[in-house]
């Protein structure tokens, strides 16, 4: 007998980046009309409690038909406006009723495929940008955006117990959004025992590419909690690439820059050095901005949560990865800066000479005459 899914959702996000930073304040007042609610808050049960240190501001943003595999469903969409630059936009999917485990995968190869969600994410941030403008620093669009896909199974048929429901569903299939080929054993064993459970009524398996949730109770909060770690990888990846072309356009500079006797005062890396402090500063706030964002209050059941998707993003190796660039952005501009001012010891020693000749030649003139 085929699994069905009496009660779910499926939550579909877009993640960019939009500016430096967002007031926060300031958006919520442009937004007075559209602003949804308090911020976002954790449950404030002491055993599961988590803070985030400046909560993002919510903004509904209407409903929509959505066609999938020919099928029209009905979405919700909203917003999350977070201080440090970035917007999520969440497509919200019911599960109709009697959906079948084999259906839902077929609607979850469907979404993967899906251009009509990325034009419509795309059109609702860039509205809600312009209406947010003024809040905005150093507003810019990004062109990479991160996307991801939560799956919420609220009721099932054997949903009450977690464990031997994940292990009678094709878990891997519905994950890996794949509708057509057989996977072997090894991807379906790894996903079963990677996951994790708060109670025994509830349990959480987090992929790279999406999640399954199992909540009764239709909770959100290890579903925030995944979305606030996807907005982190988007940070990773932009310092990522803004350090590569900070790299390659600190390599063009010493091939295109020379110094000569016109500009031998003037330090054509001084720019490059300054603005690799200003990142260097400016990646060391982020990074502290992770660690510190997420408080936890005795079991730290939210912040395994976030580990387990941070493991998931690799958040490790885009550190490493970062750190690894920004040593050597210091250490090139320290070098360029000790050969151009070693070149400039060399012209103003010139200079010296110079002088000391135009003062010697005419009193030795006068001393021959």
């Amino acid at each position: 007998m085929a699994t069905e899914i009496q009660k779910g959702t499926i939550l579909v996000h877009r993640v960019f980046d939009v500016a430096g930073e967002i007031s926060l304040p300031r958006a919520e007042q442009l937004l007075s009309d559209q602003a949804k609610g308090p911020r976002l808050k954790f449950p404030t049960d002491t055993r599961r409690a988590i803070i985030i240190k400046e909560s993002p501001l919510k903004a509904d943003l209407g409903e929509e038909m959505l066609s999938l595999a020919g099928v029209n469903h009905k979405v919700r969409l909203f917003s999350r406006i977070w201080n440090y630059g970035v917007i999520t936009v969440t497509i919200e999917l019911p599960i109709p009723p009697g959906t079948s485990w084999t259906d839902l995968v077929g609607m979850a190869a469907a979404l993967e495929k899906s251009e009509e969600i990325e034009l419509l994410a795309v059109s609702r941030k860039d509205a809600l940008k312009s209406r947010i403008m003024p809040a905005l620093s150093h507003p810019a669009d990004w062109e990479i955006s991160e996307d991801y896909i939560t799956y919420i199974v609220e009721k099932a048929d054997g949903s009450d117990d977690p464990k031997a429901f994940i292990r009678k569903v094709d878990v891997a299939a519905l994950i890996l959004a794949e509708s057509k080929e057989l996977l072997v054993d090894d991807h379906r064993n790894f996903l079963v025992e990677s996951a994790t459970q708060y109670s025994r009524s509830d349990l959480a398996i987090i992929d790279w590419n999406s999640a399954l949730l199992i909540e009764p109770d239709g909770e959100r909060d290890v579903a925030d909690v995944i979305e606030f770690s996807l907005t982190h990888l988007l940070e990773f990846r932009y310092y990522d690439e803004m350090l590569d072309r900070k790299l390659d356009q600190l390599y063009d500079t010493m091939e295109q820059k020379r110094e000569s006797v016109g500009n031998i005062f003037r330090n054509f890396y001084d720019a490059a050095a300054e603005d690799s402090s200003s990142k260097y500063m400016e990646f060391s706030e982020f990074l502290g901005r992770l660690e510190n964002s997420l408080k936890t209050v005795g079991d730290p059941y939210l912040a395994t949560v976030f580990r387990a998707s941070a493991m998931e993003f690799h958040f490790d190796d885009w550190k490493k990865s970062i750190s690894r660039k920004m040593e050597t952005l210091a250490q090139i501009s320290q070098i360029l800066h000790g050969e151009v001012n070693t070149r400039r010891s060399h012209w103003l020693e010139i200079i010296i000479i110079i002088l000391i000749t135009i003062e010697v030649v005419p009193f030795l003139y006068g001393l021959l005459k």
